[in-house]
């Protein structure tokens, strides 16, 4: 009885061992759950952005003018140096002007000498004029009058037209320069006979500030601004030129397009200016020019590493829900800006980005992100 009485006793404790040891078997064999997966998100903002390109250049002088004589002499002097900044009418040549001289002080006496004669004539005209009342003169004697008078009026204009190319035969015997810049090395010396008309320049001046760069741009892709610039896409007002050269930062502004596409490479000439007061750049240089062609508002930009591309070519992106949820949402794509697409359609300001973990979330999964608002470009 005693023997039952212990075994009865032990009962309650190998119970309770027993439920223990189930207890922590099942605890084993059920599944953990999993935290939240953790994500960087990025808050998109609208903004405005710049439709830039960046295309290589050349400098082409703003002017450039050929000094050539335009009388036929001897060089007496020259009143330049080589090199050197000249002013616009500033006189670089001397030509012999002595036989220039004698023609315009013959011409000048040859005018002087017929406008007596045209005063006699108007005289002796006005005489006539009053003797033929009373018959004194015959009618063909005051023809005569008249007609030695307009005579005398058509070669005073000859005489005039002649002394005034006198004049300028002997002002081109100082050659002046036709524009403002710096001028070449001369080609000729003192002693040199010059002809008026002859092909080669005495010298050529070259105007530096302002100075052009030409560059060439696809004509699709100009064409294609030129639409979005046309239905108000894109604002144009704000177009400048950005030179970057020898650590130096230049602003120029767009001036045209040209009107005609080269049919070899299917390009447009571009041409823009820039200031240039210290004459650092100059005809020839090449350099990259970035082109500000546009601006475009209210855009939106996300990291390319937050785009995905599928096999048909659809672009999507992951975003965080208000539950801290993921959601997908396709999106249309422009064109490119640094290592950011421009987002056409498919997300708005204010929208969660997932950028980081794609591979281990799903849509509907929960995650636990870390948001940063996006900075403007």
């Amino acid at each position: 009885m005693q023997l039952n009485l212990k075994a009865l006793m032990l009962v309650p404790g190998f119970i309770l061992a027993l439920t223990a040891c189930q207890s922590d078997e099942q605890s084993q064999q059920a599944p953990m759950a999993m935290p939240p997966q953790q994500v960087d998100a990025l808050e998109l903002i609208s903004q405005q952005v710049e439709i830039v390109e960046e295309l290589p250049a050349r400098a082409v002088a703003f002017k450039v003018a050929e000094v050539r004589p335009q009388v036929t002499g001897i060089v007496q002097q020259r009143n330049f140096a080589e090199g050197s900044y000249v002013e616009a009418g500033q006189t670089l040549y001397q030509i012999d002007d002595a036989v220039y001289q004698a023609n315009y002080q013959s011409a000048k006496a040859e005018l002087s000498r017929t406008l007596a004669n045209l005063t006699t004539a108007r005289a002796e005209l006005k005489r006539y004029q009053a003797l033929i009342a009373d018959k004194a003169v015959s009618q063909q004697t005051l023809d005569q009058a008249q007609a030695n008078y307009q005579a005398l009026e058509a070669q005073v204009a000859m005489n005039k037209a002649t002394l005034h190319k006198a004049s300028v035969d002997l002002a081109y015997t100082k050659v002046l320069a036709p524009i403002s810049g710096k001028i070449s090395k001369s080609n000729i010396t003192e002693g040199a006979l010059v002809s008026a008309g002859q092909t080669a320049s005495l010298a050529t001046i070259t105007q530096l500030d302002p100075i052009y760069f030409d560059m060439v741009q696809a004509s699709s892709e100009l064409g294609k601004l030129q639409q979005q610039i046309n239905s108000g896409e894109l604002n144009a007002n704000a177009a400048k030129a950005v030179l970057q050269l020898n650590g130096q930062q230049h602003i120029g502004e767009i001036l045209f397009n040209e009107v005609q596409v080269n049919p070899t490479t299917d390009t447009v000439t571009i041409r823009s200016e820039f200031a240039n007061p210290d004459k650092s750049l100059l005809p020839g240089m090449f350099a990259n020019i970035k082109l500000i062609q546009a601006t475009r508002a209210n855009s939106i930009l996300v990291p390319q590493k937050a785009i995905m591309i599928g096999r048909k070519g659809q672009a999507s992106a992951y975003v965080v829900t208000a539950d801290n949820k993921v959601a997908v949402k396709a999106v249309s794509i422009g064109r490119s800006f640094a290592d950011n697409w421009l987002v056409t359609s498919g997300l708005t300001a204010g929208d969660q980005v997932i950028l980081t973990g794609l591979q281990k979330i799903a849509p509907n999964a929960q995650v636990n992100p870390s948001i940063t608002t996006q900075q403007a470009e």
